[in-house]
């Protein structure tokens, strides 16, 4: 209707236009034949700038249009982080699992330290507020655990619970006689109302997933190279009352698995006898940039969805990094977010949260790093 509109008011201009032109040509011919101009000259004169005059009015008017596909999405996001601007002793921090503790407050994990968490501040506007914040572990022995990958958090009757997840890895030890090692832990954290962290480890739990997942199977006793057992996701869901496992490899066919872990009673017991084993669920990722494992996993209250990091499966691989939504659903089926991340990031940790009293989504980068994103202007 308003292509139409805009037709019809290009004709009524140019009808004016030529009208005039004639009135013109009639009241100067008798005048101008006396003169010796010649009157077809002045005809074709007139006519040209009548011509002119409309097509400038019609290109101010009308502007050519752009064109855009049917669904067409904004221009790419991509996800750059901003260094932490601070050292884990030698080493930059590999931030990995992320959770909410408060508006601008969240707690990280770091798979090079297994004896405590880091808290990171930020102030309204996203940045940095004041340094990172060791939490050490209160009540885990030097050991019990190793290369804590992923977190999550789950809330239930006025009481929050933190969960941490060891990425349940075989590691070669060095020196002359290198030994196949499995990693353990899954820890069970309170939050006291000093900040201080308190930490149950649950016995035995490797054990009892390889036994219990039927897709481990040998995966349990290669290394991640070689497409053994390796978490790197963990999410809590609310509807399965679960404990989501997202698994880097092995992969399989069809994309990669979730096994949820159902927990009988939050605060029960932290034993293996308060677990229930699910059905695995295999996201169906869109296949287009190879084989992708799952990099970090959380639920989004904001958007009633999961958001699932994916990225390469093994270390050599140059499979790049994406990012999904998952409604939750058994068939795995997933929607691929229209963004992108920065060419030297790894990131290996989401969570939503609030900054400065606004929605937010953060992303831990492994290489030292966060960036905020804010869910206003996310376009999800």
């Amino acid at each position: 209707m308003l292509d139409r509109s805009i037709a019809v008011g290009r004709n009524s201009y140019q009808e004016r236009l030529i009208v005039k032109s004639i009135d013109l040509l009639r009241k100067k011919r008798r005048p101008l034949a006396r003169r010796g101009v010649r009157f077809g000259f002045l005809v074709m004169a007139l006519i040209g700038l009548a011509t002119l005059a409309f097509s400038y009015r019609q290109d101010e008017v009308t502007p050519a249009p752009r064109p855009r596909s049917k669904g067409a999405q904004s221009t790419v996001r991509t996800i750059t982080p901003i260094p932490f601007g601070v050292m884990n002793g030698d080493d930059v921090y590999n931030a990995s699992g992320v959770v909410p503790l408060a508006d601008s407050r969240f707690l990280f994990c770091d798979n090079n330290s297994n004896d405590a968490l880091f808290e990171l501040n930020l102030t309204a506007d996203g940045h940095m507020d004041g340094p990172l914040i060791r939490r050490p572990l209160q009540g885990i022995p030097p050991g019990a655990v190793n290369d804590l990958e992923s977190m999550t958090i789950a809330r239930e009757k006025g009481h929050r619970y933190i969960f941490v997840a060891s990425s349940l890895s075989v590691k070669i030890t060095k020196g002359e006689e290198s030994k196949r090692v499995p990693l353990n832990g899954l820890l069970r954290v309170r939050v006291n109302h000093n900040g201080s962290l308190s930490a149950e480890n649950m016995p035995d739990f490797r054990d009892w997933f390889v036994r219990h997942a039927p897709d481990i199977g040998a995966s349990a006793t290669l290394v991640p190279d070689e497409g053994g057992l390796n978490i790197e996701g963990l999410a809590w869901d609310d509807r399965r009352h679960a404990l989501l496992f997202g698994l880097r490899t092995p992969l399989g066919t069809g994309g990669p698995l979730l096994i949820p872990v159902r927990i009988k009673n939050l605060a029960g017991p932290w034993t293996t006898g308060n677990l229930e084993m699910l059905a695995p669920i295999r996201l169906a990722l869109d296949g287009k940039d190879g084989a992708q494992g799952i990099r970090s996993i959380e639920y989004i209250a904001k958007l009633h969805s999961f958001l699932v990091i994916v990225g390469k499966a093994i270390s050599k691989s140059k499979v790049p990094f994406a990012l999904y939504e998952w409604d939750g659903d058994d068939q795995g089926r997933m929607r691929r977010i229209d963004v992108t991340f920065a060419e030297k990031m790894k990131p290996e940790g989401i969570t939503g949260g609030k900054v400065g009293g606004k929605p937010a989504l953060l992303f831990l980068d492994d290489g030292g790093g966060y960036h905020v994103l804010w869910l206003h202007k996310a376009g999800l």
